[in-house]
Order: C-alpha cells, then sequence, then structure tokens
C-alpha cells in the first residue's frame, strides 16, 4: 500500500502542490479576522496564516477539508469512491506503532502553563462569550471491559473552552461520543481519566476523530489509529505522554496533556459574561446555529508539548470542512448496509453540505425490473439504521446527480407523489427533531419511459468561439447551471 499524507504538514504541502493554498502574510486578529477571511473561502482553498498579533512565532491554518474532492485525494480516491475506500479503512485497519522519539514532544512546557498567552486561539464572532479551540481531538485508551484490544485508541473531537482558566479547560462533549461511555467506566471504578489533546494532524487521523454517531462501521473498542493508518497508508505512530499515564499522536502539531476532573462538573460562561440559561452564545454550530453554552467537564492541563514550527489548527464549526470531516464515516456505513441489503440496486450514497453531517443522506438507486420496485424503501430503511441519529433519507434514481443538491431538489420536486412516498416515523427523531422521515422520488419501473430525461449532443465550442470566450462564457454560469450542462451534454 502507497504511503500517503501522515502529518499536517503533508497535508499542507499537497494543497501547495495542487495549488489549493492561498498563503495571507499580513497580520490577522484572532478576535474574528481569521474565522471571517476562513468562512469567506468556505468551500475552498486551504487558508494559511503566517502572521497573527500577538503571536508571532505562531501560523494557524484552516479549510484543509473544506473541498470534498481534495479530501478524497488526500486518500488516493474520488468524491464518488470515498465511501468505499473509508469502509475499506474500517474492514483492514494497520496496527499502529508505539514510538520513543516523537515530533510532537521536540518541545515541552510543564511550568507556568498559560494556554490562551500561548496558543493563537480564535474567537470567531461578536456574539461568542469568548475563544474556543475548534481542532482539538482528545485521545483516549478504551478498556478491555469496553471492547477494546491489548491497546485499542479512541480519536474525538469536543468543543474545548480555555478562557477560563490558564492552564485548565472546559470541554463540552455530546452523548453520541464513545469518550462518555469511558468516562463513566473510570468513574464507576473511582479511576483517573488522563487524556491529551491532539492539535494539527493527519486527515486520516482528523476523518477518523470526526467519526458520525455510533454509525454501525465504528463501535466502542474500534482502534481508530488502526483505521486511520489504513487512510495513510502506513502505520500511525503514537507515543507515550511525559506527565499522564496516556498516548498522544506523534505527528500531532501540538499536544495538550491532563487529566478529566469529571467530580467537577462546570459551565462553559464566565459569571460575568453570562446571560442566563440557555442565552449566552459560544461558537457557531455545525449544524447551522449560533451554539449555546453549557456545561462541561474540567480537563487540569500538566503539559504543552508540540513540534519545532507548529501549525496551529482551527477549523470552522458552520463549515463545509466541518462538514466534510463529519459525514465520511457516517457516509460509509451507509454505503455498507445498503449494499449488503441490496447489492444490484443500490450503487452509491452521499450527504449534501446542507444535510449537515447526520441529519439527512441521499441514497441513489438502479431498479431495472417491476418484482424489484419497492427496494428503495428497503434501502431508506438500511440508512436509517447504519447512522443512529440519521433524520432523513431521500432516493433518487441513477439519472439524479446526488451530489447536486438543485438536481435532487428537482427529483423531490417533480418525481414524489407525496401520498405514497413521503414517510414520517414518529417520536424516532433527536433532540428538537422528534421524527424520522423519508422522501422516495424513484420512478415507478412501467413509468420510466415517460420520465427520460433529455440528452443533447457535446459540442466542441472552439469551432465557433476562441478560448477566452468560452472561458468567460462558462465564469458565468452558476454551479447549479455546470452541474446540469456536465450532465445533459
Amino acid at each position: 500500500m502507497k504511503a500517503r499524507l501522515t502529518d499536517q504538514k503533508g497535508a499542507l504541502d499537497f494543497c501547495v502542490k495542487e495549488g489549493e493554498l492561498i498563503t495571507i502574510s499580513k497580520e490577522v486578529d484572532p478576535l474574528y479576522e481569521i474565522a471571517g477571511i476562513s468562512k469567506s473561502f468556505d468551500g475552498g482553498p486551504t487558508v494559511l496564516f503566517e502572521n497573527i498579533k500577538g503571536y508571532p512565532k505562531w501560523k494557524a491554518v484552516t479549510n484543509i477539508f473544506a473541498n470534498r474532492d481534495r479530501v478524497a485525494r488526500y486518500f488516493g480516491t474520488t468524491k464518488q469512491g470515498l465511501p468505499k475506500r473509508i469502509l475499506d479503512a474500517a474492514r483492514n485497519p494497520i496496527q499502529p506503532k508505539l514510538v520513543t522519539q516523537a515530533p510532537c514532544q521536540e518541545n515541552v512546557i510543564t511550568k507556568d502553563i498559560d494556554i490562551l498567552n500561548f496558543l493563537p486561539v480564535i474567537t470567531h464572532t461578536k456574539l461568542d462569550i469568548g475563544p474556543v479551540i475548534s481542532g482539538g481531538v482528545v485521545m483516549i485508551s478504551v478498556p478491555k471491559e469496553l471492547g477494546g484490544g491489548d491497546q485499542s485508541f479512541n480519536l474525538s473531537f469536543h468543543r474545548i473552552n480555555p478562557s477560563l482558566g490558564k492552564d485548565w479547560v472546559s470541554m463540552a462533549t455530546l452523548y453520541s461520543r464513545h469518550f462518555l461511555e469511558v468516562l463513566y467506566h473510570h468513574k464507576s471504578k473511582k479511576q483517573e481519566y488522563p487524556v491529551t489533546i491532539n492539535i494539527g494532524m493527519s486527515p486520516g487521523c482528523n476523518v477518523v476523530a470526526s467519526g458520525g454517531d455510533f454509525p454501525q462501521i465504528r463501535p466502542i473498542g474500534t482502534d481508530d489509529l488502526g483505521m486511520a493508518g489504513n487512510l495513510e497508508g502506513q502505520a500511525v505512530e503514537y507515543c507515550k505522554a511525559k506527565t499522564v499515564d496516556a498516548y498522544a499522536l506523534a505527528h500531532a502539531d501540538i499536544v495538550l496533556e491532563g487529566k478529566v476532573i469529571y467530580t467537577e462538573k462546570i459551565t462553559e460562561e464566565l459569571p460575568s459574561k453570562a446571560k442566563g440559561p440557555g442565552k449566552t452564545y459560544f461558537f457557531p454550530e455545525q449544524l447551522g446555529y449560533e451554539g449555546l453554552a453549557a456545561a462541561g467537564f474540567k480537563i487540569q492541563i500538566s503539559a504543552i508539548t508540540y513540534r519545532n514550527n507548529p501549525c496551529y489548527f482551527t477549523p470552522l464549526a458552520d463549515a463545509y470542512e466541518t462538514n466534510n470531516l463529519q459525514v465520511l464515516i457516517s457516509e460509509a456505513s451507509i454505503y455498507n448496509a445498503c449494499k449488503m441489503t441490496a447489492p444490484n440496486i443500490f450503487t452509491n450514497c452521499h450527504v449534501l453540505d446542507c444535510m449537515k453531517g447526520h441529519m439527512g443522506v441521499v441514497i441513489q438507486c438502479r431498479v431495472p425490473h417491476e418484482q424489484e420496485q419497492g427496494i428503495s424503501q428497503n434501502l431508506i430503511g438500511a440508512a436509517f439504521g447504519a447512522v443512529r441519529n440519521l433524520n432523513f433519507v431521500i432516493a433518487v434514481d441513477e439519472d439524479v446527480d446526488i451530489y447536486d443538491p438543485s438536481d435532487v431538489i428537482w427529483a423531490m420536486v417533480r418525481r414524489t407523489r407525496a401520498a405514497e412516498d413521503v414517510n414520517i416515523i414518529k417520536g424516532a427523531g433527536i433532540g428538537n427533531n422528534f421524527a424520522k422521515w423519508s422522501v422516495d422520488t424513484t420512478v415507478p419501473v412501467a413509468e420510466k419511459y415517460r420520465a427520460l430525461r433529455p440528452k443533447f449532443e457535446p459540442m466542441d465550442l472552439s469551432k465557433w468561439l476562441t478560448p477566452e470566450e468560452i472561458a468567460k462564457g462558462l465564469a458565468l454560469m452558476d454551479d447549479g447551471a455546470k452541474s446540469i450542462a456536465r450532465r445533459r451534454v
């Protein structure tokens, strides 16, 4: 297997080679400016900041995963092939390697720790109560009692607030994280819960850490480093932490070492900035709303270690980057479940950006015979079973571009028989979504001749126009129009 990108620097070098990195050398403020610039290029190039106000020795980077085609190329595949590629990584892990000399420990701080004074942590919007560490991945060992092997590790993103104290952070998490299962295990045994927070990792580790909401292919006990190793093409290297009984990713740019103080549940907001329960905004969320400050766990930091020339990874949650990270393992789970259900009918699946990670998925079917009509409903059920928190599924025919939102919506508008094709499962949703629902837009086999989409003849435009004129004309087309023209000519 060909070795691929094993650290963040490798990903940045890849972006440079592909012409997909913008470098900003003028001074930027971590207060609002980095987030605003990143959002301005949402879905596009990686953005590297080389001159951060107040942090002269630091660089920061965003949008490494903002473009799905680029993410696919990180792993040697295409956008269409990503679900199958991720599934292969889950099925064929490469055992990680423990090392004693790690780049992440080239520099070690254990005294006078002041996280905000040291790291260029950014504040996203004027509504936020303060800065947030958005690219920190918590690495924990999974006990054998919970299904872990001799050495099984779990990686997961969380919202980390460093503004409450110099040498500790609050961490807000979701119920759908294996982190909590391990926490409750240690708490029941009155054991310490040591962790490391890793920032600036390889593409493979970031993808696995984003992992989705309890997907079938990543149950607790799965060694996340093994899965990431497959994506990287070689064993992920990890090392023993310097000050706690935990492990860190050897090629992370920055590592915070510490212990979860699970006996001390705290709030994310400073008393001076509190506006009352549920009214204090903190960190725009991946689902598209302003986040609200909530209760969290305290992590006492005992060391900061970092590479020479580190780069601080600071993704936005309400952005293509986080959507692309979060969907990949969920898509692979859905792909696996649907292929097992109807391998001759199911062709592929895709989570559109507007579906916000686990909120929805498009599944594509090819129904060749009347006797197989209705199997699309089985595939919808398989998709719901593959990812517990999935709320919406739409089934489309093979002539619909599942990567183009306008074409998917066209299928909903044109091909849905509302009385027959819309199904609602009441009381099965998550949080404010108290139902799951689906739309089956597949055309009955007997009616397919009525639903034939026109195909125009391809034209060599250079017979009539200069290259400059062609480029100008194409530049005036929006993305939806380009997608239609590409598929219909």
